[in-house]
């Protein structure tokens, strides 16, 4: 047993056990067919959360014992799953997703076998590294304990609570009786509908004045407008769309109805992210060379520019989606952290093409952007979430938007995984620098050009 312990860790065996699992999940495709989330509806989901944190717990306490649970809190096991996870999530980002039933397995990745269980894997892993630093604390371990334990908050949560997630789409008329959503739902009535648009024709603002009678027996009155849900009864409304040949004199409003029974868990793990990520920019980042910041300073404004620039007049008449506080923090943290990966890819290309030597000091300050980078990547996306949730009811759909920037974020995440690995591998560590600022590039604009993004993001506000 104690030579078990002492073993050397390797890599090989994350790859080997992805590779297992990506067998397993096509076996399982193909044998049983997509995966059914509908089976893991209350009260099974919850039973499924305690086993996990039952198991996670037993695997940390016999990790001592069994040199496979001590293996999965290190390096050695995440990279390799990060790299499956990174590699899956690009092939959702270049495939057409959609909900209709009898398509391609690829064009349904959240009910692709493979895909699951990969991500499962991941959030073993993540929960097995959470534990570990939560168990031997230090000042300097804050930043990886709110982060870890956000990102397994996070997925768990939010996989384990879609099979309760309801949402029913509801057209309502006015001046006709509260039209009421499958039990045991509220019933809703419309009072008044308004629309204001730019001269140009596009919508600027429309709202509903509704009533809802909640199934409790109370009744909630309020305005429905997009970034301005009404709660009632445990639900919340949305403004959704409205007759748009019609216009301010639509005779109907289209309303969602969300019911999320696991979203105070889901932002539990977001706020822990969040602090996270700002822990990460406070204890970790190290200052950089001046010329350097210079640099990334300019590149926000660069960045900035360009991104109002292709925005063009939506920027001057925003549809109500982008009419949020949410609107300048989202743009001004991304392009931040834009401006700083990108320092850190032009740097590496730096490296690669002029130095032939060893370059541990001057691969400190790629390391520093990107620690940097990814922090506020972090905030963007979870800033985006939240904003979505605000706006359309879900803080996550895998949009192709959504899909890109898992993809990019996973890409740095990888980088920071394998330099901490493999220190002495630097040009390999430059290499993957420059693809996930590829990678970063079909998030930020490359996604209105991609055939399974059109006429199916909401993210591309008709920029093209």
């Amino acid at each position: 047993m104690h030579d078990m312990r002492n073993k050397p860790r390797r890599m090989t065996e994350g790859f080997l056990v992805g590779g297992g699992l990506l067998f397993k999940g096509l076996m399982l495709q193909v044998t049983t067919g997509p995966v059914d989330w509908s089976q893991l509806a209350a009260p099974v989901n919850y039973i499924v959360m305690g086993s996990l944190l039952a198991i996670i717990v037993a695997m940390f306490l016999l990790r001592r014992k069994v040199r496979a649970f001590e293996w999965m809190m290190h390096i050695q096991a995440a990279f390799p799953c990060l790299c499956f996870a990174a590699a899956l999530t690009i092939v959702m980002g270049f495939t057409a997703q959609t909900r209709e039933a009898g398509v391609p397995w690829l064009s349904q990745m959240i009910r692709f076998w493979p895909f699951v269980l990969i991500y499962g894997w991941m959030a073993l892993i993540v929960g097995m590294a959470a534990l570990n630093h939560l168990v031997r604390f230090k000042a300097r371990e804050i930043p990886f304990v709110l982060n870890h334990l956000g990102v397994f908050l996070t997925i768990t949560c939010a996989t384990l609570g879609n099979p309760d997630l309801q949402r029913q789409q509801l057209t309502v008329f006015l001046e006709e009786p509260a039209v009421r959503m499958q039990e045991p739902g509220p019933a809703v009535e419309l009072r008044r509908f308004t629309a204001d648009f730019y001269e140009n024709g596009m919508p600027k603002r429309f709202a509903s004045d509704v009533k809802v009678h909640t199934p409790d027996g109370k009744c909630v009155e309020g305005t429905v407008e997009v970034n301005r849900p009404l709660k009632a009864g445990g639900w919340r409304i949305y403004q959704y769309g409205y007759d748009v040949q019609r216009g301010s004199d639509s005779a109907y409003s289209v309303l969602l109805l969300v019911r999320d029974p696991w979203l105070p868990a889901v932002y539990l793990g977001i706020f822990l992210m969040l602090a996270g990520a700002l822990c990460l920019l406070l204890l970790k980042y190290r200052p950089l060379r001046k010329w350097i910041l210079l640099a990334a300073v300019v590149l926000t404004a660069l960045f900035t520019c360009l991104t109002l620039a292709r925005m063009g007049h939506t920027v001057q008449s925003r549809p109500p989606a982008l009419q949020s506080g949410w609107f300048v923090p989202h743009l001004i943290v991304y392009m931040v952290a834009y401006a700083l990966l990108g320092a850190a890819a032009l740097w590496a290309l730096y490296l690669l093409l002029f130095r032939r030597r060893s370059v541990t000091t001057e691969m400190e300050i790629a390391d520093n952007l990107v620690y940097a980078g990814v922090a506020f990547l972090t905030i963007g996306m979870l800033f985006g979430a939240l904003w979505a949730k605000q706006a359309w009811g879900h803080y996550w759909s895998w949009d192709p938007k959504e899909t890109w920037a898992a993809v990019t974020w996973l890409s740095y995440l990888v980088y920071l995984h394998y330099r901490t690995a493999k220190p002495d591998k630097w040009r390999t560590a430059c290499r993957m620098l420059v693809f996930a600022f590829i990678c970063l590039q079909f998030c930020w604009w490359g996604i209105n050009y991609l055939p399974s993004a059109t006429g199916r993001s909401i993210h591309t506000y008709n920029l093209r």
